[in-house]
């Protein structure tokens, strides 16, 4: 008896048909369409953030206290002993640093105004002033084979025109940032990504106008995201009902169908 009336509980509700699995392709696919969203949202905002900052960074852009450069003269590209330190090409990442935290054999990039430009050298001696705080750094090229080397011809930079203490070099970097400079290299880096994120939402649209109405409300409606939930029939009495409350209902119809059977056996009596 008892199966029978949880037969009845469990015909009156539908449940909703297996999912469809997803095909590989589709994950492929979104999970392109997230990171090329994420890189053009980071080239977007580091080309805006560094167009912000470079007129007050002696027209280097500064990002997030980062600056990127690219080593153009061979004054540091070795040292005395022909070790490779920074050849013209590479890449430098220049970190915004506390001045009081620069020491002497440091490289750091500075503005230096005969030149109307920047320049990355070697801290050879630091000065400062009566009460110990730092004023200017003396610096100079390594490369003893440079070019326009001149032994005697040292800088002495005020602790204004610092951008910053070398922390990292690339050849990479130096590919890329050249690379950036050029504008059809940017659009193109823009445009691309754009284009297959088109590509792939024309055919998620081509995709959802085949499906039908109920593969649409599985995947948009109300019920997505609750995998393996039941669809009860709006009509059904026991709809609104929790699985506690039908094994309720369940024994109380047990009980009732046992006291209907009782009662006609006894007045057959």
């Amino acid at each position: 008896m008892e199966d029978k009336v949880e037969q009845e509980i469990v015909e009156d509700t539908k449940k909703i048909e297996p999912k469809k699995k997803k095909s590989p392709m589709s994950y492929v696919r979104k999970v392109l369409d997230y990171v090329l969203i994420i890189f053009i949202a980071v080239i977007a905002v580091a080309e805006v953030v560094g167009l912000a900052t470079k007129s007050s960074n002696y027209d280097v852009p500064n990002i997030f206290g980062y600056q990127f450069l690219v080593v153009e003269t061979d004054s540091m590209a070795e040292d005395e002993f022909g070790n490779e330190v920074y050849p013209v090409g590479v890449g430098l990442i220049c970190q915004k640093v506390d001045v009081d935290t620069i020491e002497v054999g440091d490289d750091i990039t500075f503005y230096w105004s005969s030149i109307n430009s920047t320049i990355t050298h070697r801290v050879y001696e630091i000065e400062t002033d009566d009460n110990g705080e730092v004023e200017s750094f003396l610096c100079h090229g390594i490369n003893a084979n440079a070019e326009l080397y001149n032994a005697s011809q040292f800088q002495d930079v005020s602790v204004d025109l610092v951008l910053g203490k070398i922390v990292a070099k690339s050849y990479a970097l130096g590919n890329f940032i050249t690379a950036m400079q050029t504008p059809y290299v940017v659009i193109l880096l823009i445009i691309i990504p754009a284009g297959f994120i088109t590509v792939s939402s024309v055919i998620d649209m081509i995709n959802v106008k085949k499906m039908s109405e109920e593969e649409l409300e599985e995947k948009y409606g109300e019920g997505k995201g609750k995998k393996d939930k039941p669809q009860v029939d709006p009509n059904d009495p026991l709809a609104g009902m929790s699985e506690e409350e039908k094994e309720e209902l369940k024994k109380q119809m047990i009980e009732e169908i046992l006291d209907s059977e009782k009662g006609e056996k006894d007045e057959k009596k």
